[in-house]
């Protein structure tokens, strides 16, 4: 017997999937697989360390209105949207780990809901079923949707504006009142992460090859969004000197190109890729026995692509267009590439609805299942964000500093791993204590973080001091840095207590 079977895609095959065969089940069932998705996100999301990207979006969210706005005419406009809403969340919910993370787990419930909407619009309910739950145990959306970070809201805006585009294709008449939408939704995207416009390009391929009568019309309204989204875009271009930082590190590995963007771990991906390139396959046969079959004519639907060309052309294209900007200007980062998640998670779901055998499916959702659970503990360890520790320096601090002792802190190391951070986004840990290095506190910066002075600068502010906290950044497992150490030994302080923490370590010392 077949196992798998590539069926026709624009039919509505019901007779697999009938608990979904109408509009109403299927809303509710998207519903409730986006709530399902934001309960797993949310679900210890506040067990890992906050770490420094989640640093620059908690303090640039807790500055007054002009404090950010100032902010994004320097740095970080491309995040500014995700900023200025987590301003007004946090206003109201405060900034604990969990409430700042809880927003990542609605778009990533979002980002589900959209890609059962879309799949079903493209092959079926029974499909759909499949392509949510694979959505819902996709180690990247996890990881977007338990991250104080806009990723999870840039791969829902891009699964609603594709969703969109197929509106337009599938209408044979599409009403204003759709252009409109989907020139709001590319305004929208690009706001909220502007290399979530990457996607206009397969947008661009698929639309011609769905729809060429339509297609002057789809470029008015692409660039009645771009546009829209020019501030976003021209500030951007003009602060890319911010991602300098990806000169001095190798960003574009095998690993960061083939696995992180979309599946979390090798055994994940390995299965991932398997799912992904028998998807292709399938769809080629199916393909070219179709074009054998079919008349030719000018039936626009028959020539419209299907789920597994979109979703390839969606998986691969942007990333392809990163890779290749890198060769010539480091940008390439996988983060960037969330929004692409979706698109395998359609692919997964496209092949298991292929198959005819339920045994089969079984084995498969359950290696799925098993591989992402691997995936999705692994992301709510204590150390999980980048190696970061900060929580863990905070309850030192405040298990045994005393009000009025000065803290000094390793500003040797690069930004988004600075202790001081600790401070900052653990502020009530570090609460009467003397930051006698502090030279600029971040909201009156022009950038998202504090500056501060050397030790030499600053002796005068030790005057009277009896204990000291020095909080050195070191490798996991690895030696301390000594910064500002041996100045401190000048100024007559003893070393008298050592807190090894993960990836720092806290220090105390007395004068003599």
């Amino acid at each position: 017997m077949v196992l798998l079977q590539a069926r026709d895609e624009s039919a509505r095959t019901v007779s697999r999937a009938g608990f979904l065969a109408t509009p109403a089940r299927l809303r509710t069932f998207a519903i409730g697989m986006g709530f399902v998705t934001t309960l797993l996100a949310a679900i210890g999301s506040w067990i890992p360390s906050l770490w420094g990207d989640e640093a620059a979006s908690v303090m640039s969210a807790e500055r007054s209105l002009p404090s950010l706005f100032r902010m994004l005419g320097h740095v970080d406009a491309v995040h500014g949207t995700y900023y200025l809403f987590l301003h007004f969340w946090i206003g109201a919910f405060g900034a604990s780990p969990f409430s700042v993370r809880f927003p990542s787990a609605i778009g990533a419930g979002l980002a589900v809901a959209g890609v059962i909407v879309l799949a079903n619009r493209l092959a079926g309910p029974r499909v759909a079923i499949f392509s949510g739950i694979a959505g819902a145990i996709l180690p990247r959306i996890m990881y977007a949707g338990s991250e104080a970070r806009g990723y999870a809201f840039s791969a829902a805006a891009v699964v609603w504006l594709t969703y969109l585009l197929v509106r337009l294709v599938q209408s044979r008449t599409p009403g204003k009142w759709l252009w409109v939408l989907y020139a709001g939704g590319v305004a929208l995207s690009g706001y909220i992460f502007l290399f979530d416009l990457l996607i206009l390009i397969p947008h661009a391929i698929y639309f011609f090859m769905a729809s060429r009568s339509n297609i002057r019309r789809w470029a008015l309204a692409t660039g009645a969004g771009l546009l829209l989204a020019l501030p976003v875009i021209a500030y951007g271009i003009g602060e890319r000197a911010q991602v300098a930082f990806l000169t001095r590190r190798t960003a574009a590995t095998f690993i960061s190109s083939t696995v992180t963007p979309w599946f979390g771990n090798s055994d994940f991906a390995m299965l991932g890729w398997a799912f992904v390139l028998v998807a292709a396959g399938v769809s080629i046969r199916a393909w070219l026995r179709t074009r054998r079959t079919r008349p030719h004519g000018p039936d626009r639907t028959l020539r419209a692509p299907g789920l597994v060309p979109l979703a390839l052309m969606w998986l691969l294209v942007p990333g392809g267009i990163l890779l290749t900007i890198n060769i010539f200007h480091a940008i390439y980062s996988s983060r960037y590439l969330t929004f692409t998640a979706p698109a395998a998670a359609l692919l997964i779901g496209w092949l298991l609805g292929q198959i005819n055998r339920k045994w089969v499916i079984a084995v498969l959702i359950a290696a799925l299942v098993t591989l992402s659970w691997t995936s999705y503990q692994a992301q709510r360890t204590p150390y999980a964000q980048n190696g970061s520790d900060w929580a863990a320096i905070g309850a030192v601090i405040h298990a045994h500093a005393e009000p009025g002792d000065a803290v000094l802190f390793d500003e040797g190391t690069k930004p988004s791993k600075l202790p001081r951070l600790a401070e900052r986004i653990y502020p009530q840990d570090f609460a009467g204590l003397q930051d006698v290095g502090l030279k600029t506190p971040w909201y009156r910066t022009n950038n998202w973080r504090d500056t501060s002075y050397p030790l030499d600068d600053v002796t005068s502010r030790l005057a009277g001091v009896h204990t000291v906290w020095m909080v050195e950044y070191r490798t996991p497992h690895g030696t301390a840095d000594t910064y500002d150490i041996a100045t401190l030994h000048a100024l007559g302080f003893t070393q008298v207590g050592e807190y090894a923490e993960h990836s720092s370590v806290v220090m105390k010392f007395l004068s003599s």
